[in-house]
């Protein structure tokens, strides 16, 4: 091997471990406890507010989560 191609190999190696960390990161960020992590921070929000369209935006975030994770959360009563 010739000191160019090295260097390609070096830089093709490292541009795909950092694709597979990227793919990773990003499907940790998308996971069930990273949703319900997000969920009560806009909760605690919505506690220091109580603005109205918060809580409907809460509510409908409730909703995905509940369907793509199976939380059996309850809804707020935003009336």
């Amino acid at each position: 091997m010739t000191s160019l191609e090295n260097n390609y190999f070096k830089i093709s190696v490292v541009c795909g471990i950092a694709i597979i960390v990227s793919l990773i990161v990003f499907q940790n960020f998308n996971s069930c406890p990273a949703k319900q992590f997000s969920l009560i921070d806009d909760i605690t929000k919505y506690e220091q507010t109580y603005d109205p369209n918060m809580c409907i935006a809460i509510a409908e975030k409730i909703e995905q989560l509940n369907s793509e994770c199976g939380s059996g959360l309850e809804l707020p009563d935003c009336g």
